[in-house]
């Protein structure tokens, strides 16, 4: 068989392998539990990936012991060339049979090789929060991805954190909440299982994991989704923040990025953007205060926001393809369509 293609779409909570041939048919597609080495290590990171393209192999009809040509890897956490080349030496040593060839890159990078190859900003609100934008000539900045300790705004577990920590604040009279905290309250105690604020101590430092923990997200869009001021403020803060990392990164675009019908294509990756209406309020205001500000409003024309239709995995596997100049074909316009579309022309 002519050679094939892997990709692995690696994220804080669920990962996903896929299989291409050089046309950019999908052999097999997989899914696994997460393959970010700062949260799950290293050896449980490359054990994941292996498992999963070997049932990739198995779902494609192939010999799980002839190596894939080369296998692309789009992870959460997969910036520190030290990290990453750790990563593939142990890989190629315990799994000799899983690929001839190796390449990771963030996820943020991958998100933007599945949706184009033209560049744009890839925003990511999932587990965690990150923002790149690419230029054409392909030239990077990032604003965000340092995990929870230091940031993730506007994240899933930013949501729940931020949500939980009113709870408390009004509980302590520190702070003041700006709404009503009863139903934010009640559903912590439901998701967490516990009577009182004593109970959460075990989440937040004995128990605490960040997938779990940003879960609660969820029960902060539902209650927002029912109508609960504190949950809509919450998701309104949210939206601004997001936007903010969009606002860091505008001043170093090209261009070209800026001048075509999309306006600035912004790529929208994570499940937090599910809550879109949500997200809208805070996140069209601070957009809209770029697009009439007189320091930007010469070059920001308006924006597009996107969601990628494909898994993350094709844009880490058309990456590896190019970097050893093998032809892997991607149908881009296929892979990301428009969700929102702002004009700011007078």
């Amino acid at each position: 068989m002519s050679e094939v293609f892997g990709g692995v779409e690696g994220g804080g909570t669920h990962s996903k392998a896929v299989l291409l041939s050089a046309d950019g048919n999908i052999l097999a597609e997989v899914v696994g539990p997460s393959t970010n080495h700062w949260l799950v290590g290293v050896d449980k990171c490359i054990e994941t990936i292996n498992d999963m393209i070997q049932r990739a192999k198995a779902e494609a009809g192939l010999d799980p012991n002839t190596p894939l040509f080369t296998l692309g890897m789009s992870l959460s956490g997969g910036e520190q060339k030290d990290a990453i080349d750790k990563l593939i030496a142990l890989m190629k040593e315990r799994f000799p049979s899983l690929s001839q060839n190796y390449l990771i890159t963030t996820d943020a990078i991958g998100a933007m090789a599945t949706a184009s190859d033209q560049g744009g900003v890839v925003l990511i609100s999932g587990t965690g929060s990150n923002c790149k934008l690419v230029n054409p000539d392909g030239s990077q900045i990032g604003c965000g991805g340092w995990g929870h300790m230091m940031g993730d705004e506007g994240s899933g577990f930013w949501i729940a954190h931020l949500a939980v920590k009113m709870v408390f604040d009004a509980k302590d009279k520190l702070v003041s909440p700006p709404h009503d905290v009863t139903h934010v309250r009640k559903a912590m105690e439901e998701y967490f299982q516990v009577t009182n604020l004593m109970g959460m101590l075990p989440h937040l430092y004995r128990n605490f994991q960040k997938s779990h923990f940003a879960g609660f997200c969820k029960k902060i869009a539902e209650g927002a989704e029912a109508g609960d001021a504190l949950c809509q403020h919450v998701f309104t803060q949210a939206g601004r923040v997001l936007a903010k990392h969009v606002e860091a990164v505008l001043p170093a675009a090209q261009e070209p990025l800026l001048s075509g019908d999309l306006g600035l294509p912004i790529l929208c990756v994570g499940s937090v953007w599910k809550s879109w209406d949500l997200l809208k309020p805070g996140f069209t205001e601070v957009m809209d205060g770029l697009g009439s500000s007189d320091k930007s409003k010469s070059r920001f024309h308006g924006y597009s926001l996107l969601l990628l239709q494909q898994s993350s995995a094709l844009g880490g596997a058309n990456l590896a393809a190019r970097s050893l100049k093998a032809n892997l074909t991607l149908n881009y316009a296929t892979n990301a369509k428009v969700f929102y579309k702002q004009s700011f022309r007078h």
